[in-house]
């Protein structure tokens, strides 16, 4: 079902938090204190401003870095433990287990987040609850196209019955060539890439350079009116480049 983009946010925040393990609200709170201290920090003491905006601006953009992490973490490590489900799964499938007991043998075996799903999914199964709710509910924890696939295929195969273990190895088949299809594309974008932090390191690395040889040049350029605008102009200019690399490379992977 296609969502707006603030319920997609929505959704994914306590799914995405729960990477961090039970003591996620712990982490957080830290994170948070930590980059209000680094931006107060840069703002106050490096360009000597004392703009409240700037400060509560910067930490957001370190928060918003922080969360963006944690959903790369997540999907990353969805990418690499989902395949190894599906295979536990076709087994248990193939030794002639039900389908509710392939699910939670799945949960059983392995100690991970998408394990500790699937033995969700198991306990809820054993509890009588509906295929279809339990399936749409861990569809929200993981909304991503292949875990969608899985749970169609999961509906279809109980109302109407079928080859499940074809389906699944086909589908193993389609995420291991995919999980190698992305290997090799960052394999084949790791230069570009590279480059494109080098260059944008070369300032910060010449202004740390420079304020051991001249630091009249560096005081300049952080404390000065003038100096300020190139200063800003510098990692303005930065900053859209990376983001204009981050948008190829992901492009790239689409």
């Amino acid at each position: 079902v296609r969502k707006q983009s603030w319920q997609k946010f929505k959704e994914s925040i306590s799914p995405t938090l729960k990477v961090l393990g039970p003591r996620s609200s712990l982490y957080i709170a830290l994170y948070i204190t930590a980059s209000l201290i680094a931006s107060w920090y840069v703002v106050v003491k490096l360009l000597l401003m004392t703009n409240t905006g700037l400060i509560v601006g910067l930490s957001l953009v370190f928060t918003i870095m922080g969360y963006r992490y944690l959903v790369t973490r997540r999907r990353r490590d969805f990418e690499n433990t989902f395949p190894d489900a599906l295979n536990i799964l076709m087994s248990a499938v193939t030794a002639g287990d039900s389908l509710m007991q392939a699910i939670s043998y799945v949960g059983e075996v392995m100690d991970n987040s998408i394990g500790r799903e699937f033995k969700l999914m198991g306990d809820r199964l054993k509890l009588g609850e509906s295929p279809e709710v339990v399936l749409q509910r861990s569809c929200k924890n993981y909304p991503y196209p292949e875990f969608l696939f899985f749970t169609v295929t999961l509906r279809a195969n109980i109302a109407r019955g079928g080859q499940l273990k074809g389906v699944l190895a086909r589908l193993i088949r389609v995420l291991v060539d995919a999980r190698t299809l992305e290997k090799k594309k960052m394999a084949m974008t790791s230069e570009a890439r590279i480059s494109a932090k080098i260059v944008a390191a070369i300032p910060l690395i010449f202004m740390i350079i420079l304020n051991y040889v001249n630091p009249d040049n560096v005081n300049f350029v952080l404390y000065d009116p003038s100096g300020r605008i190139v200063l800003f102009y510098v990692l303005g200019s930065e900053l859209f480049g990376l983001f204009i690399v981050w948008l190829l490379v992901r492009g790239v992977r689409a």
